[in-house]
Protein backbone atom coordinates (compact mmCIF):
# COMPACT_ATOMS: atom_id res chain seq x y z
CA UNK A 1 0.00 0.00 0.00
CA UNK A 2 1.58 3.53 -1.10
CA UNK A 3 1.54 6.62 0.71
CA UNK A 4 -1.41 7.98 -1.23
CA UNK A 5 -3.83 5.52 -0.40
CA UNK A 6 -3.37 6.05 3.31
CA UNK A 7 -3.07 10.19 2.86
CA UNK A 8 -4.51 11.28 -0.17
CA UNK A 9 -2.60 14.68 -1.75
CA UNK A 10 -4.02 17.67 -0.29
CA UNK A 11 -4.31 21.11 -2.37
CA UNK A 12 -2.72 23.94 -1.36
CA UNK A 13 -6.30 25.72 -0.17
CA UNK A 14 -6.83 22.75 1.92
CA UNK A 15 -3.31 22.69 3.67
CA UNK A 16 -3.80 26.22 4.45
CA UNK A 17 -7.49 25.56 6.18
CA UNK A 18 -5.20 23.36 8.23
CA UNK A 19 -3.17 25.48 8.85
CA UNK A 20 -5.44 28.07 9.86
CA UNK A 21 -7.31 25.51 12.42
CA UNK A 22 -4.17 24.91 14.02
CA UNK A 23 -3.36 28.49 14.83
CA UNK A 24 -7.07 29.05 16.07
CA UNK A 25 -6.63 26.31 18.63
CA UNK A 26 -3.43 27.97 19.48
CA UNK A 27 -5.71 31.09 20.28
CA UNK A 28 -4.76 33.43 17.49
CA UNK A 29 -7.67 35.43 16.63
CA UNK A 30 -5.82 37.08 13.04
CA UNK A 31 -6.18 33.19 11.62
CA UNK A 32 -9.75 33.00 13.48
CA UNK A 33 -10.68 36.13 11.41
CA UNK A 34 -8.76 34.91 7.90
CA UNK A 35 -11.01 31.62 8.07
CA UNK A 36 -14.25 33.62 9.20
CA UNK A 37 -13.80 35.83 5.89
CA UNK A 38 -13.24 32.70 4.05
CA UNK A 39 -16.21 30.56 5.04
CA UNK A 40 -18.38 33.14 6.69
CA UNK A 41 -20.79 33.45 3.64
CA UNK A 42 -20.97 29.22 3.08
CA UNK A 43 -21.43 28.96 6.90
CA UNK A 44 -24.53 30.79 6.50
CA UNK A 45 -25.88 29.32 3.37
CA UNK A 46 -25.65 25.68 4.99
CA UNK A 47 -27.59 27.04 8.29
CA UNK A 48 -29.83 28.61 6.06
CA UNK A 49 -30.74 25.87 4.41
CA UNK A 50 -31.55 23.73 6.94
CA UNK A 51 -33.66 26.39 9.18
CA UNK A 52 -34.67 28.93 6.36
CA UNK A 53 -35.05 31.50 9.22
CA UNK A 54 -32.84 34.70 9.03
CA UNK A 55 -32.67 35.71 12.70
CA UNK A 56 -32.34 31.66 13.87
CA UNK A 57 -29.88 31.40 10.86
CA UNK A 58 -27.95 34.44 12.53
CA UNK A 59 -27.70 33.00 15.90
CA UNK A 60 -26.62 29.32 15.17
CA UNK A 61 -24.17 31.09 13.05
CA UNK A 62 -22.58 32.57 16.03
CA UNK A 63 -22.58 29.31 18.02
CA UNK A 64 -20.92 27.86 15.09
CA UNK A 65 -18.09 30.45 15.15
CA UNK A 66 -17.87 30.23 19.07
CA UNK A 67 -17.66 25.89 18.17
CA UNK A 68 -14.42 27.04 15.60
CA UNK A 69 -12.68 28.81 18.39
CA UNK A 70 -13.12 26.68 21.22
CA UNK A 71 -13.43 23.42 19.47
CA UNK A 72 -10.74 23.71 16.25
CA UNK A 73 -8.12 21.85 19.23
CA UNK A 74 -10.42 19.11 18.21
CA UNK A 75 -10.30 18.91 14.35
CA UNK A 76 -8.28 15.73 12.85
CA UNK A 77 -7.50 16.22 9.00
CA UNK A 78 -6.84 12.64 9.13
CA UNK A 79 -11.15 12.51 9.34
CA UNK A 80 -11.37 15.08 6.64
CA UNK A 81 -11.48 18.76 5.33
CA UNK A 82 -11.65 21.18 7.06
CA UNK A 83 -14.34 22.46 4.96
CA UNK A 84 -15.75 19.30 5.64
CA UNK A 85 -15.64 19.83 9.37
CA UNK A 86 -17.03 23.05 9.20
CA UNK A 87 -20.18 22.30 7.07
CA UNK A 88 -20.96 18.96 9.22
CA UNK A 89 -20.90 21.71 12.63
CA UNK A 90 -22.78 24.47 11.01
CA UNK A 91 -25.26 21.31 9.55
CA UNK A 92 -25.46 19.74 13.38
CA UNK A 93 -26.38 23.36 15.15
CA UNK A 94 -28.68 23.75 12.97
CA UNK A 95 -30.39 20.80 13.66
CA UNK A 96 -30.21 20.94 17.11
CA UNK A 97 -31.66 24.48 16.83
CA UNK A 98 -34.92 22.49 14.97
CA UNK A 99 -34.83 20.17 17.65
CA UNK A 100 -34.82 22.90 20.51
CA UNK A 101 -37.89 24.72 19.06
CA UNK A 102 -39.54 21.62 18.19
CA UNK A 103 -39.66 20.47 22.17
CA UNK A 104 -40.29 23.77 23.41
CA UNK A 105 -42.96 24.14 20.90
CA UNK A 106 -44.01 20.68 22.14
CA UNK A 107 -44.11 21.17 26.24
CA UNK A 108 -45.88 24.76 25.16
CA UNK A 109 -48.48 22.32 23.07
CA UNK A 110 -49.30 20.80 25.69
CA UNK A 111 -50.09 22.82 28.49
CA UNK A 112 -51.89 24.88 25.79
CA UNK A 113 -54.39 21.32 24.98
CA UNK A 114 -54.96 21.01 28.85
CA UNK A 115 -56.08 24.98 29.10
CA UNK A 116 -58.25 24.62 26.57
CA UNK A 117 -60.33 21.97 27.15
CA UNK A 118 -62.23 23.73 29.70
CA UNK A 119 -62.75 27.00 26.86
CA UNK A 120 -65.95 26.58 24.85
CA UNK A 121 -64.02 28.83 21.94
CA UNK A 122 -60.74 30.59 21.19
CA UNK A 123 -59.20 33.69 21.94
CA UNK A 124 -59.46 36.37 19.65
CA UNK A 125 -56.49 36.04 16.99
CA UNK A 126 -55.21 39.57 17.74
CA UNK A 127 -54.35 38.44 21.64
CA UNK A 128 -52.54 35.34 20.01
CA UNK A 129 -49.25 36.54 19.78
CA UNK A 130 -49.16 38.21 23.10
CA UNK A 131 -50.46 35.61 24.89
CA UNK A 132 -48.18 32.69 23.43
CA UNK A 133 -45.46 35.10 24.60
CA UNK A 134 -47.44 35.45 28.16
CA UNK A 135 -47.23 31.72 28.51
CA UNK A 136 -43.37 31.42 27.86
CA UNK A 137 -42.53 33.55 30.65
CA UNK A 138 -44.97 32.15 32.95
CA UNK A 139 -43.62 28.61 31.96
CA UNK A 140 -39.52 30.08 32.15
CA UNK A 141 -40.73 31.13 35.68
CA UNK A 142 -42.38 27.78 36.26
CA UNK A 143 -39.49 25.85 35.38
CA UNK A 144 -37.46 28.17 37.98
CA UNK A 145 -39.05 26.77 40.75
CA UNK A 146 -38.41 22.85 40.05
CA UNK A 147 -36.19 20.83 41.83
CA UNK A 148 -32.28 20.90 40.76
CA UNK A 149 -32.94 17.99 38.94
CA UNK A 150 -36.02 18.06 37.36
CA UNK A 151 -35.51 21.47 36.36
CA UNK A 152 -31.98 20.03 34.49
CA UNK A 153 -33.43 17.30 32.67
CA UNK A 154 -36.68 19.60 31.62
CA UNK A 155 -34.32 22.15 29.93
CA UNK A 156 -31.83 19.41 28.61
CA UNK A 157 -35.21 17.66 27.33
CA UNK A 158 -37.27 20.53 26.02
CA UNK A 159 -34.97 23.58 25.63
CA UNK A 160 -31.70 22.13 24.57
CA UNK A 161 -33.02 19.24 22.03
CA UNK A 162 -31.89 16.51 23.76
CA UNK A 163 -33.42 13.04 23.74
CA UNK A 164 -34.34 11.18 27.23
CA UNK A 165 -31.46 8.69 26.01
CA UNK A 166 -29.08 11.64 25.59
CA UNK A 167 -30.08 12.90 28.87
CA UNK A 168 -29.50 10.02 30.66
CA UNK A 169 -25.81 9.69 28.67
CA UNK A 170 -25.14 13.10 29.34
CA UNK A 171 -26.13 13.02 33.33
CA UNK A 172 -24.61 9.74 33.97
CA UNK A 173 -27.78 8.40 35.23
CA UNK A 174 -30.23 5.38 34.43
CA UNK A 175 -32.91 6.24 31.09
CA UNK A 176 -35.39 5.14 33.84
CA UNK A 177 -34.32 7.73 36.71
CA UNK A 178 -34.56 10.46 34.08
CA UNK A 179 -37.87 9.34 32.70
CA UNK A 180 -39.23 10.30 36.31
CA UNK A 181 -37.49 13.13 36.86
CA UNK A 182 -39.12 14.54 33.74
CA UNK A 183 -42.76 12.95 34.14
CA UNK A 184 -42.57 14.18 38.22
CA UNK A 185 -41.18 17.74 36.55
CA UNK A 186 -44.06 18.00 34.23
CA UNK A 187 -46.87 17.06 36.54
CA UNK A 188 -45.20 19.47 39.05
CA UNK A 189 -45.11 22.09 36.24
CA UNK A 190 -48.88 21.36 35.61
CA UNK A 191 -49.94 22.65 38.94
CA UNK A 192 -47.70 25.40 38.75
CA UNK A 193 -48.85 26.67 35.37
CA UNK A 194 -52.62 25.62 35.30
CA UNK A 195 -53.83 28.23 37.81
CA UNK A 196 -51.67 30.90 35.85
CA UNK A 197 -53.13 30.22 32.39
CA UNK A 198 -56.67 29.64 33.65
Amino acid sequence: MNATETTPELDPSVIEDIRLLKRIAERDSASFQTFYKKYSGLIFASISNVLNDHHDTEDVMQEVLVQVWNKAHLYEPRKGKPLTWLTTLARNRAIDRIRSKQRRSRLNDDFETENKKDQYEFEPSGHENLETKERDTILHSAVSRLTDDQREAIELTYFSGLTQAEVAERLHEPLGTIKARIRRGVNRLETLVKPRLA
